[in-house]
């Protein structure tokens, strides 16, 4: 329905120029197939993506459903998911419903050191 709202004022656009060689009208078709293809890439890219999401749902990890409940997969299947969401607590889900896996926080990084040289507890930052 956009497409053809967006074509047909495409064409409006076109004989209404007054003896134009007609360029204008490319101009402005070419655009309107570009915002296509772009829209039509980035809806495949992000379909791919959450297919790789999913088959990355395997049992012990956590994941996030598209209601943003944070919960521990404990069983699947090839249709549903069980998470765990409290302790003890189990649902069942499909698996569409899972939106993505949480990636565990990586190492913390340790805290820098402070100078603690004066001996009170107070810690003075160096200066170049």
């Amino acid at each position: 329905m956009l497409a053809h709202h967006l074509t047909s004022t495409v064409l409006a656009a076109g004989s209404k120029s007054s003896g134009g060689n007609g360029y204008g009208t490319l101009v402005l078709l070419g655009i309107v197939v570009l915002v296509f293809v772009v829209f039509t890439r980035s809806q495949r890219a992000k379909q791919r993506r959450m297919v790789e999401q999913r088959s990355a749902i395997s049992v012990g990890v956590e994941v996030v459903t598209t209601a943003g409940l944070l919960a521990q997969v404990v069983d699947m299947d090839d249709e549903t998911v069980t998470l765990e969401i409290a302790p003890g607590v189990h649902s069942k889900f499909l698996r569409q419903a899972v939106v993505r896996v949480v990636e565990p926080p990586g190492p913390e990084e340790p805290e820098p050191a402070t100078d603690d040289t004066a001996g009170d507890g107070s810690t003075t930052a160096e200066t170049p």
